[in-house]
């Protein structure tokens, strides 16, 4: 089965790096740009992994934007990997402890994005 990936940030430029997910790795990916439509999407497409902008999270809280998007997903919960702009200690620690499973700071090499997905198996 195809490992299905959700990717959800606001900012256009990482939309469009992360795409290239499904065309140079060949993976199954829904795009959302607003916590709404990732919910939406997350429901929908019910994904393997979640690559989601820690932009999104209402009034700056990761845990909150964790908890919309596990509901979303019902009894399958994705792998959460929080995309930041930010390469401090406390960031990621903040992201880990909200419940995000990968802390990845902006611009996120594909190199890494694939190991990561590579150890993803459903």
């Amino acid at each position: 089965m195809e490992t299905r990936i959700l990717i959800a940030d606001h900012d256009e430029k990482s939309l469009a790096g992360l795409g290239t997910l499904r065309v140079d790795l060949h993976y199954a990916t829904a795009m959302a740009k607003t916590l709404d439509d990732a919910a939406e999407a997350a429901s929908r497409f019910v994904p393997d992994v979640a690559i989601v902008g820690l932009s999104l999270a209402p009034d700056d809280e990761p845990a909150a934007l964790v908890q919309r998007l596990r509901e979303a997903c019902g009894a399958r919960p994705p792998l959460l990997i929080a995309l930041s702009g930010w390469d401090e200690s406390r960031h990621r620690d903040e992201a880990l402890a909200a419940g995000f499973d990968v802390h990845l700071v902006r611009p996120v090499g594909l190199d890494q994005l694939a190991f990561i997905l590579s150890m993803v198996s459903r």
